[in-house]
């Protein structure tokens, strides 16, 4: 999968293809701290072309990531998305997450050794590829590394505040009203449109990952829609009264952004 594009990764101005395109600038990538000191701003970017794959694409339905295999790079969504999922011993898939524009992915097999989850491609993405074993190439530059990759995982503990608070509804109304305030919010830190976007996961997965049937799904949208709290065509979603949505969720007293 690995490719080498010569990759212009700050242009200017900013804006225009990502908010097309769901495609995230590197400002807004969690990978971005550790590029820029691994030496993205250098005239000849050589040292980044070691230790980072840049826009790799990636097929919808292909897996970045096997569950059980041995730690060894972390991924930053660069376009589309990815769930991540384990196999159940019945041989069904229990989604864990979804990833986004600017999310990085694998961060878990730092402290496993291995990563516990397979990722795989919801539509055609791409991503870039930091390779864990080429960082004795950063030198005198591993400890602001270091630095960059804690900031990373507090990031990562960020967006990990919505698990508990989806665990935690009591019902169905409230679990979609928390999983749609939660995407708007990680599409929001990462400088995606946050009130109109694209749910790039079918129905079937939104439900595995809620806990729900998906007919209880499409029933929470059909009535959020007869509410007048958001406006859905197929996969795509317009947020029409956020505060209202907060209230459903349980949330209206708790900054959870």
């Amino acid at each position: 999968m690995h490719t080498k594009e010569r990759d212009t990764c700050c242009p200017t101005p900013r804006a225009s293809s990502r908010r097309k395109n769901n495609v995230v600038e590197c400002e807004s990538c969690g990978l971005y701290g550790m590029c820029k000191v691994a030496g993205l701003d250098a005239p000849v970017p050589d040292l980044i072309d070691e230790i980072v794959g840049r826009r790799e694409p990636v097929a919808v339905g292909q897996n970045v990531i096997a569950a059980g295999a041995t730690f060894g790079e972390i991924y930053a969504v660069k376009s589309g998305s990815f769930k991540t999922y384990v196999t159940m011993a019945s041989g069904e898939q229990q989604i864990i997450d979804f990833y986004f524009p600017g999310e990085l992915i694998g961060l878990e097999g730092l402290s496993e050794g291995s990563y516990p989850h397979t990722v795989e491609a919801l539509e055609a993405s791409s991503v870039c590829r930091l390779d864990f074993s080429k960082l004795n190439v950063l030198g005198e530059r591993l400890g602001e590394f270091q630095k960059q990759l804690i900031n990373a995982l507090s990031k990562r503990a960020r967006q990990d505040q919505w698990v508990p608070l989806l665990m935690g509804a009591q019902n169905a109304e409230q679990r979609t009203a928390t999983f749609l305030l939660s995407l708007s919010a990680r599409f929001a830190e990462h400088e995606l449109p946050s009130v109109r976007f694209k749910l790039p996961m079918s129905r079937h997965d939104i439900a595995n990952y809620l806990g729900l049937a998906v007919e209880t799904v499409s029933r929470m949208f059909q009535r959020f829609q007869s509410m007048d709290l958001l406006e859905v065509h197929g996969r795509h979603v317009e947020l029409r009264d956020i505060d209202a949505i907060r209230v459903i969720a349980g949330l209206n007293n708790i900054n959870a952004t």
